[in-house]
This record gives structure tokens, C-alpha cells and sequence, in this order.
């Protein structure tokens, strides 16, 4: 290979994600029997990366070579350029630090992504004439449906300028970045993100970014990749809020991959029943017609849900049709079936609905704490009360059921700073929350036994405060965007719930706290209404996680399991806002789950029995609802 790219491979301790991706790519000389099974290796991490989202991330150039190359899988992979040949073209296959593949003719330089950036040498691959040939068509054909694509971009972007919108779209573009937890992705050769470890999309104390660049800039002095760039992330943002940059996260950015995007999310909608263009309408109305469908779930048996890949931040939404889960109907009364019929009903609720079966067990939870009784003990709980209680054993619930090592809840401890009638009264006390205005429900399954008393109080204390913290970042994210100051740090809160892989990689939080596979379910769950208080709608106000350090992933039933266990939070919230919202004398604080306060159950996931003798029921039989 060249000086240049020689040089480059030499260790380095990380790249513009964090982690170095070459780690992960280790093996590949197993598979050189083949420059086609090389490639594959190395351009899907060592099979953890589904080959077909990880083609998205090579340039043009690179796509057309593997394709080429899997369409003669006897071409084999050279160790040096000694098998060089007169009739035909040596290709470098080579990936560099951010675990992209390059095939690329060995004559051409490496691209330079950062100058730190690292390389790994895989190989040669001689391809003769008849090949190249083959490979040279390949890119006229992508480089004519791209040029197809982007007309239609720049139509979309003309008539934005032709408005006098450009300034305004570019601006909003730019604070949408600001407020999505990762962005990151190529377009060409050239990486943009705002992670971690890198920005150089939007201005920082390092220096400005690349967006803002453009202010005050016609049209027609925009590079085309800058149409690109802002285009996709405009029409993004109509398709699914912010959270739809991260579907891009890893790959490249191509007009055509934008266009068929969106055009992929219409269909997908369709599928499941949503409303249907009568015909095409131009990018950015497609897009905000997607928009409007993601916003109608509420009352659907459809779910909208994410894969997250956690070595390149990707995110891929899906949308299943069929919800059904393989878990036991009656599940509910296995967990709370015995607490019911003790704090509501002696029948054992057999009969009740699940929905109303959790109403009204929390119905009755917070009878008792407003009327005083104090919750019987119960051995290893981080509950300060009933309510808390029950939140906590439908943390418990949802670790067992999913087979999982921890899982957590968290949302605001006092929901009486929310309890405000007037919007400038309301914005002035969220922007006064701190992090400590916030809990997290942790419950572990053997952590005691499996780790040791101190490393696991360290990893449970450490994933409290860090929910807790995002969770602070959260609530402001369901204000009007006008009405967020400034200088308050802020995201969009979640909407949908997620799988995660390999989430351990790149964050260090993530890292010290084991999180090698997890599930997020937010509530209120996209198919329920927003959580209301007084004037102001929430989503993101709480959820369900549960984290595996190791073993299998999970699949789409865990899923299933996690956001089952929300909705049945959503009953607790509902309780508790009506109560709040009944009379300004009601208070209700979360008193209970302090950081490395939690739950362990033992390594079977058995529940918590409640201790719930007859004379504390007996003893509130008729609760005063004053204020505890």
C-alpha cells in the first residue's frame, strides 16, 4: 500500500466515535480465503452489523467494488501486490479507525476523516479487466439514480428559498442538532457528527461548525453537499423529530438514500393502515405527511419501535403489525394478584382487566400513603412507601420477565412542581428543576451474590444519578421550543421503545455500568394518550429499562415484556396526576430511591412478597385524604 496509508495503520487508542472500531473487526484473516469473505468481515464488524444496513455505510465507490467482489467470490485476497497482473486493476482493501471499509484501486489515496485517524491493512484483491468493467458500471449506475435523487432535493430546497425560508430552515436545522443525543454520518468521504467526541456540526469553544458556516449564504453558493446536508436533516425532522437523524447514524448520506427513506417510511405506514397520498407530493411535504402519521398511534394495535446499534449509534425504525406476545395473559395476576385482593379486593381482581386492575391497585397504593400507613417492611426494598412499592415490584416484574440482570424506572420525584396553571408560572419551575428533582427505581437480579456488595452498589448508584440526569434533560423537550431558555441544555424526550446492542462501546457511563444489551420503553407509550397536567402534555415523563451485561440479545418479545410493564406504570402516573389535580392541597412526593438505594432480588428474579397484615388495612379502612 502507499506510504501514507502504511503509516496510518499504525495502533491508535481511539477514533472520532471513542472506541476504536478496529477492535472489532479482529478475525478477518480466518476469512481470507476470499477478498469477497474479507470484506464481508471486516464491513459487518465480524457479523454483528446486518449486512444489509452495513452496505449504507460505504461510499459509492466501495459499494460497486464489493458488489463486484461478492459476484466472484473465487477472486482471492492478496496479502501483498505480487500478484499484480497486466490485464486488469489492484484494489486496497483497507478500514480505518470509525470501522469503515475501503475498495478502492491501490493507485488512490486513502480519505482522511481525521488526522489522527488510524487504518488497517486487509489486503489486495486483484480484479481483472472484465471486473473492473463491471465495477465501473456499477458506479454510473448509482451516480445516475443519485443525480435523479438530488434534482429532486434541490427542487425541494429552491422552493424553501423561493419562500424566504432558507435562513430559517437552516436555523432550525442547527438547534435540532443541538437538542438529539448523537449525530453522526458520512457524506462522501467526509464525516459529520455531533457525539461525544467530536462535533463539527454546530459551533463549539473549539471552534465553529459546519452548519452555521452557511448563514447569510444564496442557495447558490452552497456546495452540494451542504444542499444535501441540510435538505436531509429538514426532511428528516418532519419525517419523526429529531430522533430520525440517528436512523442515519454509521452510514452514508446520499440523496437517494434520503429520498428512498422517506419514501420507505410512507410505505411502511401504509402497510399498517394509515392514510395514503392521492398522489407524490415534493420531498419535504412527503416528509411531513410521514410526520403526521407517526403522530396516530394513539388507539393502534401497530407499534412503531427502534433497533439501536450501539458501535456506530444507528438507529432503525421498524413498524410491526402484529403486537401479540408469547408471555402468560395472566401474568399480572401471578405478580399482583395476592396485593390485589389484600388492598382492593378478596375476589383476587380474576375478572378485572388489566388496565383497570393496575388503576385500581395504585388507586388503593396511594390511599394508604395519603392516609399515613406506613408500608410494611420488605426485605432489601429502596421504596419509601406503597406507591413506591408497587412502581418498584413493576420494575421487578419486567427484569424477571425479560431475563434480564437490572432494569430501572425513573421520572420526577415531586409532580407538584408541574402543578402549574400558567405557562410562564410552569416554564420558570421546570427550569429551576435540578437532577435531584428526579429518582430512579433500580432492581437488580443477583447482583449481591454475582459481584460483590460495593461494585454493585457503585454500578447501581451510578445508573440512578445518570437516568436522573437524563431525565432532567428530558422534561423540557415537551415545552414549546420558544419557551425553552437559551442556556437550559435540553433533548427531545423519547417517544418509541428501543433494542439496543453493544451500547457498552463508545459511552464510558454505558461501560462502567456493564450495559452490554438493553431495552427502553417510554411512557406514555405511543399507542396511549400523552400524560396531561393541568394545561401541558408529556411524553418521555417515564419509563422501563432493562439491561443485559452479557449473553444473548434480545429480541422483539423482551420488547414486548418491557413496554407491557409500562403501560402498566401508566396507571400509576394517571393516579397520581388525577390526585394532584384534584384539590391544590394534595401533595404526593417520591420520598424513596436514592442513589444506591435499590432492589436485588435473588438470581431467579422471585418477586417481593408484601408483608400486608390485616390490622394496617383494617387500621385505613376509612383513609382521610388530607394531605400526608
Amino acid at each position: 500500500m502507499n506510504e501514507t496509508r502504511s503509516a496510518a495503520a499504525q495502533p491508535h487508542g481511539g477514533s472520532l466515535y471513542g472506541q476504536d472500531l478496529l477492535a472489532f473487526i479482529g478475525g478477518y484473516a480466518q476469512h481470507c480465503h476470499s477478498a469477497h469473505s474479507a470484506a464481508l468481515h471486516v464491513l459487518t464488524h465480524a457479523g454483528r452489523f446486518p449486512t444489509e444496513e452495513a452496505l449504507k455505510a460505504l461510499g459509492m465507490a466501495d459499494r460497486a467494488a464489493f458488489e463486484v467482489l461478492s459476484r466472484h467470490p473465487h477472486l482471492p485476497l492478496l496479502a501483498d501486490t505480487a500478484g499484480a497482473q497486466s490485464d486488469g486493476t489492484l484494489f486496497a482493501l483497507y478500514a480505518n479507525s470509525l470501522g469503515r471499509l475501503h475498495i478502492r484501486p491501490h493507485s488512490a489515496a486513502n480519505p482522511v476523516y481525521d488526522e489522527n485517524d488510524s487504518y488497517l491493512e486487509i489486503g489486495h484483491a486483484w480484479l481483472p479487466a472484465a471486473a473492473v468493467a463491471e465495477v465501473e458500471a456499477l458506479q454510473r449506475q448509482y451516480l445516475e439514480r443519485e443525480a435523479v435523487a438530488f434534482a429532486t432535493v434541490m427542487d425541494a430546497m429552491r422552493e424553501v428559498e423561493e419562500r424566504g425560508e432558507l435562513a430559517a430552515v437552516l436555523e432550525s436545522v442547527i438547534d435540532h442538532v443541538e437538542h438529539v443525543e448523537s449525530v453522526c454520518f458520512y457524506i462522501g468521504d467526509r464525516f459529520f457528527a455531533r457525539i461525544d467526541r467530536f462535533v463539527n456540526l454546530i459551533d463549539t469553544k473549539a471552534g465553529p461548525g459546519h452548519l452555521p458556516r452557511l448563514h447569510g449564504k444564496p442557495l447558490a453558493r452552497w456546495e452540494a453537499d451542504d444542499v444535501l446536508l441540510v435538505a436531509a436533516l429538514h426532511a428528516l425532522f418532519l419525517s419523526g423529530r429529531a430522533v430520525r437523524f440517528e436512523e442515519f447514524n454509521g452510514i452514508a448520506f446520499t440523496a437517494d438514500g434520503l429520498v428512498r427513506k422517506i419514501r420507505d417510511l410512507y410505505t411502511s405506514y401504509a402497510a399498517v393502515g394509515c392514510m395514503s397520498c392521492e398522489q407524490e407530493p415534493g420531498l419535504f411535504e412527503l416528509a411531513r405527511f410521514v410526520g403526521r402519521q407517526t403522530r396516530q398511534a394513539v388507539g393502534q394495535s401497530w407499534l412503531r419501535y427502534r433497533r439501536i446499534y450501539g458501535l456506530n449509534f444507528q438507529k432503525n425504525e421498524f413498524v410491526a403489525a402484529d403486537t401479540r406476545s408469547s408471555e402468560d395473559p395472566l401474568v399480572y395476576l401471578q405478580d399482583f394478584g395476592e396485593d390485589y385482593a389484600r388492598l382492593v379486593s378478596p375476589r383476587g381482581g380474576h375478572r378485572v382487566p388489566e388496565c383497570l386492575f393496575f388503576n385500581q391497585l395504585a388507586g388503593a397504593c396511594l390511599a394508604q400513603d395519603i392516609a399515613g400507613v406506613p408500608m410494611p417492611a420488605i426485605t432489601g426494598s429502596a421504596a419509601a412507601g406503597w406507591v413506591e412499592a408497587l412502581m418498584e415490584k413493576i420494575v421487578a416484574s419486567a427484569v424477571k420477565a425479560t431475563g434480564s440482570d437490572y432494569g430501572m424506572s425513573s421520572s420526577i420525584r415531586d409532580i407538584g412542581h408541574l402543578m402549574k396553571s400558567e405557562d410562564a408560572t410552569l416554564v420558570d419551575s421546570i427550569h429551576e428543576l435540578t437532577p435531584a428533582h428526579f429518582f430512579t427505581c433500580f432492581v437488580s437480579r443477583g447482583f449481591a451474590s454475582g459481584m460483590g456488595p460495593a461494585e454493585a452498589r457503585v454500578i447501581a448508584s451510578s445508573v440512578q444519578r445518570r437516568m436522573m440526569f437524563n431525565r432532567w434533560h428530558f422534561i423540557p423537550g415537551n415545552l414549546e421550543r420558544s419557551l425553552v431558555l437559551p442556556n437550559r441544555h435540553w433533548y427531545y424526550p423519547p417517544l418509541l421503545p428501543d433494542i439496543a446492542t453493544h451500547s457498552d462501546v463508545h459511552r464510558a457511563a454505558h461501560a462502567r455500568a456493564r450495559v452490554k444489551y438493553s431495552i427502553r420503553a417510554p411512557g406514555p407509550d405511543m399507542s396511549r394518550p400523552p400524560l396531561t397536567i393541568l394545561n401541558q402534555t408529556y411524553r418521555g415523563f417515564y419509563d422501563i429499562r432493562v439491561i443485559r451485561m452479557n449473553g444473548p440479545e434480545y429480541e422483539f418479545e423482551q420488547l414486548l415484556r418491557a413496554r407491557r410493564r409500562t403501560l402498566w406504570l401508566e396507571a400509576v402516573y394517571t393516579v397520581l396526576t388525577s390526585y394532584l389535580q384534584d384539590s391544590a392541597q394534595n401533595r404526593f412526593k417520591v420520598s424513596g430511591f436514592e442513589p444506591g438505594a435499590y432492589l436485588d432480588l435473588s438470581a431467579c428474579g422471585d418477586l417481593p412478597r408484601w408483608p400486608v397484615p390485616d390490622e394496617y388495612l383494617q387500621s385505613s379502612a376509612q383513609p382521610t385524604f388530607a394531605p400526608a
